[in-house]
C-alpha cells in the first residue's frame, strides 16, 4: 500500500505548531510582564521626582531664582525617558520648557507618553494655609520601553522557536527510536507474512523485557500479532484437518459405494448363476415326480426337489438382507385379504407341522377386518420367519398364531400378531443375540437344528420398515412368543364383500387340503386359453430350454427356440408369435438390446414380451420394464405364474378381444404389472 502523509511528518508538525503557540504565549507573557514592570519603573520615577525635587524647585520659584529653577528643570529633564519638563506661575519671569511636548492627537494603540502635573505650593508663615506658587509638568516618553519591549519580544521569540525545534526534533527522533521503525517493522511484517511463514514470529529489535509488568505499547501490539499468527497457524490446521478428514469420508463414502454396488452387482451375478441351475432342478424334479416314477427313484426325486427348494429359500434370505441392507427394498401398498396370507402360510408351514405331530393353530378375532392395504408379501415372509421358526424349535405341543386388533378407527386398524410354542425356549444370553445376522442363539442350534441366522434378523428389519417392532419373551424349557403391531389402512372398497372374520379353532392346521412344498403338488392344469398359442422363447441354456419347452408344450403351445437376441430377430421376420419368453442375459446380443430393436420396429411392437430371468433383485424387474417388456418371470420358475402370465399376454381369448377377468384380477391385484 503506498503511504500518504507518514507519522513522523504528522507529529513533527504537531509538535512544531504547539511549540510555536506554546513561543508564542510565552513570549506574549513576558512582554506584558516587561510593559508592566517598565510602567512601574516610569512611575516610580516620577513618585521620586515629586518627592526629593519638587519641594526644592517650590523654593527656588518662591525665591524667584531664574538660575536655580532653570538648573532644578534641566535636572528634571535629565531623568530616563524624561522628554518634557516645564514651569509655569506667577513669575515675573518665562522659564523656558525644555523637550517637545508630544502631540494629543497621537493615534497610537499604545500610549507615547506618560505626563504628571505637581503643583508648586507652600503654606502661608502666618496664615498657615497652602499656596500654590507653580506648577511642574513633566511627561516621559514610552518610545525607550518600546523600543526595550521589542527587543525581549525578539529575544523571546527567537529563545522558544530554538527551544520548540529542539524539543520537536528530539520527540522525533525518540518516535521513531521507541515507535515509528517497529510500528514500520510490524507493517513489513504483516505485509511479507503468509500462510507458509506463520510458523516464523514477530520479533523487534529492542531490548527485553525482564518483567512482564514492563510492558508498553508496542509490545502488547507484537504480543497480539505473533497471538493471532498462532491462532491463525491453530485454525488452518483444524482447518486442513477438517478437509482431511472430509476427503478421507468422502473417499470412504466413495469406496463404501462402490463397495454396495460392487456388492449388488456380485449378489445379482451370484443369483443368476445360482437360480439358473436352480430353475433347472426344481423343473426338471417337478416334471420327474409328475411321470409316474416308481419308488425308491421317486422318493430319491423328492429330496432332490426338497432340498433345492430350501437351497433357494437360502438364496432368498440373503438376496432379501443385502436388499434391506443397501436401503433398497421397497415395500408395496396393495389391497390384499388377511386370510389369503394365512392360507399361504398354512401351506408353506402346515406339511412339517403335520409330519412332527403338531398342533398348528391359526385365530382370528371376531372383530379383526380381513380386507387391508398393505404389502401381503412381506406380511407372509414375517409370519413364515416366526411361525416357521416355532414349528422348528418345538419338538411336541402346539404352534400357535393369534390376530387381535389393538385399535380401530373408521379407515385404518392396529393388528397385533403373537406366535407362541411350546418348543425348547431361549436363555437370556440367548434372547441378547437373538436377532443379529448370521446368528442363532448359540452354534449347537445351527448344528441340531439348522438354518442361517438371517430369517429374524429379516423379519425385524422387515417388521421395523413397515412401522412396528417385533418382541420376544422366552423361558429356558417352557417356550416362546414372538409377536409384533401393525397399522393397516383398511381396503374400504371391499370391506362388505362377506369375508368371514374369524378363522376356526385348533383344527384349522388341515385347512387349505393337502399342504405340502410345491414338490408334491401335481402339475396345474392346462389353461385352455393357451391351445395353439406360438411362443418364442429365448434361452441360452440348453438345460433350461428343454425344462421350459416341456412345460410349455404340455399345455398346447408351439414353441420356437432361440439361443441369443439375434436369433430372435431372424425368427421375427420369419414368423408370426403370440409372446416372447426372452432371456434377459445371452451371448451375442442380450434380451435388453433386443426387446429396443423389437419395440423400434413397427411390425413387431405391439407382441408381448415376458422377461424370464434369472436376475431377482427389485432393480432388475424395473429395468426389463424400462427396456419396454411387459412382465417379468424370475427363475426358478413358479409354473402357476408362467401360465397366468402367458394367460394374461397370450391367450387365444386375448387374440380375439376377449378378457379373461378372473385371471386378469387376480394378476393386477397380486403384481400389478403392465397394461391389460
Amino acid at each position: 500500500m503506498k503511504i500518504g502523509t507518514s507519522i513522523s511528518r504528522r507529529m513533527t508538525v504537531q509538535v512544531l505548531s504547539t511549540s510555536l503557540l506554546i513561543a508564542l504565549l510565552a513570549g506574549g507573557y513576558q512582554l506584558y510582564t516587561a510593559y508592566r514592570e517598565g510602567l512601574q519603573a516610569i512611575q516610580e520615577g516620577l513618585r521620586v521626582i515629586g518627592t526629593t525635587q519638587v519641594p526644592a524647585l517650590t523654593a527656588d520659584v518662591w525665591q524667584l531664582d531664574e538660575s536655580l529653577i532653570q538648573q532644578q528643570l534641566a535636572g528634571i529633564a535629565s531623568q530616563p525617558d524624561v522628554s518634557h519638563a516645564a514651569i509655569t506661575g506667577d513669575m515675573p519671569f518665562q522659564v523656558a520648557p525644555i523637550g517637545q511636548r508630544a502631540s494629543p492627537t497621537d493615534s497610537a494603540w499604545l500610549p507615547q507618553v506618560v505626563s504628571r502635573s505637581y503643583d508648586l505650593a507652600r503654606a502661608d508663615e502666618v496664615t498657615g494655609q497652602r499656596q500654590v506658587i507653580g506648577q511642574l509638568t513633566v511627561e516621559v516618553s514610552l518610545s525607550g520601553l518600546h523600543g526595550r519591549l521589542r527587543d525581549i519580544a525578539l529575544t523571546v521569540f527567537l529563545t522558544e522557536l530554538l527551544r520548540s525545534a529542539v524539543l520537536a526534533l528530539a520527540i522525533v527522533i525518540g518516535m521513531r527510536l521507541l515507535i515509528l521503525r517497529h510500528v514500520q517493522q510490524v507493517a513489513r511484517y504483516a505485509s511479507e507474512l503468509t500462510l507458509d511463514q506463520l510458523d516464523r514470529p514477530l520479533q523487534l529489535g529492542r531490548t527485553p523485557r525482564v518483567q512482564p509488568g514492563q510492558a508498553d505499547e508496542i509490545d502488547v501490539l507484537a504480543d497480539a500479532i505473533n497471538g493471532m499468527r498462532v491462532s491463525l497457524q491453530e485454525e488452518i490446521a483444524k482447518r486442513q484437518a477438517t478437509e482431511q478428514r472430509s476427503q478421507q469420508l468422502a473417499v470412504d463414502k466413495e469406496a463404501a459405494e462402490l463397495a454396495n454396488a460392487a456388492k449388488g452387482e456380485f449378489l445379482a451375478n451370484v443369483s443368476h448363476e445360482i437360480r439358473t441351475p436352480m430353475n433347472a432342478i426344481i423343473g426338471m424334479s417337478d416334471l420327474a415326480l409328475h411321470s409316474g416314477m416308481a419308488e425308491p427313484q421317486r422318493g430319491y426325486i423328492q429330496r432332490v426337489s426338497t432340498a433345492a427348494r430350501l437351497l433357494l429359500g437360502i438364496l432368498n434370505d440373503i438376496l432379501d438382507f443385502s436388499k434391506i441392507e443397501a436401503g433398497k427394498l421397497d415395500l408395496e401398498q396393495t389391497p390384499f385379504s388377511l386370510t389369503d396370507v394365512l392360507d399361504s402360510l398354512l401351506d408353506v408351514v402346515g406339511v412339517k407341522a403335520r409330519e412332527k405331530g403338531l398342533v398348528l393353530s391359526f385365530t382370528v378375532a371376531s372383530d379383526a377386518p380381513i380386507r387391508l392395504m398393505g404389502d401381503p408379501l412381506r406380511l407372509q415372509q414375517v409370519l413364515v420367519n416366526l411361525v416357521g421358526n416355532a414349528v422348528k424349535f418345538t419338538a411336541q405341543g402346539q404352534v400357535k398364531l393369534g390376530v387381535r386388533v389393538l385399535a380401530q378407527g373408521p379407515d385404518e386398524a392396529t393388528l397385533r400378531f403373537e406366535v407362541r410354542d411350546t418348543g425348547v425356549g431361549m436363555t437370556p444370553e440367548q434372547l441378547a443375540r437373538l436377532f443379529q445376522p448370521f446368528s442363532q442363539g448359540d452354534s449347537s442350534t445351527s448344528r441340531h437344528f439348522g438354518g442361517t441366522g438371517l430369517g429374524l434378523a429379516i423379519s425385524r428389519q422387515l417388521v421395523a420398515m413397515m412401522g412396528g417392532e417385533i418382541d420376544v419373551s422366552s423361558q429356558s424349557g417352557q417356550g416362546s412368543t414372538f409377536g409384533f403391531s401393525l397399522r393397516y389402512p383398511l381396503d374400504l372398497a371391499r370391506t362388505g364383500d362377506g369375508q368371514s372374520q374369524r378363522l376356526g379353532g385348533p383344527a384349522v392346521a388341515e385347512r387349505g387340503g393337502h399342504g405340502g412344498t410345491l414338490g408334491h403338488l401335481p402339475l396345474p392344469a392346462a389353461p385352455p386359453e393357451l391351445v395353439g398359442a406360438r411362443v418364442l422363447l429365448a434361452e441360452d441354456n440348453e438345460v433350461n430350454q428343454e425344462l421350459a419347452v416341456a412345460l410349455l408344450e404340455r399345455v398346447g403351445i408351439a414353441v420356437s427356440v432361440a439361443s441369443n437376441g439375434h436369433e430372435v430377430l431372424a425368427l421375427l421376420a420369419e414368423q408370426r408369435f403370440d409372446c416372447i419368453l426372452m432371456d434377459c442375459q445371452m451371448p451375442g446380443m442380450d434380451g435388453y438390446t433386443a426387446t429396443r430393436l423389437i419395440r423400434s420396429d413397427a411390425r413387431w411392437k405391439a407382441v408381448p414380451i415376458i422377461a424370464m430371468t434369472a436376475n431377482a433383485m427389485v432393480s432388475d424387474r424395473q429395468k426389463v420394464l424400462d427396456a419396454g417388456m411387459n412382465d417379468h418371470v424370475s427363475k426358478p420358475i413358479s409354473v402357476e405364474d408362467l401360465y397366468a402370465k402367458l394367460v394374461r399376454w397370450a391367450g387365444r381369448e386375448r387374440a380375439q378381444g376377449k378378457a379373461v377377468a378372473a385371471v386378469r384380477d387376480g394378476q393386477r391385484a397380486s403384481d400389478g404389472t403392465g397394461p391389460t
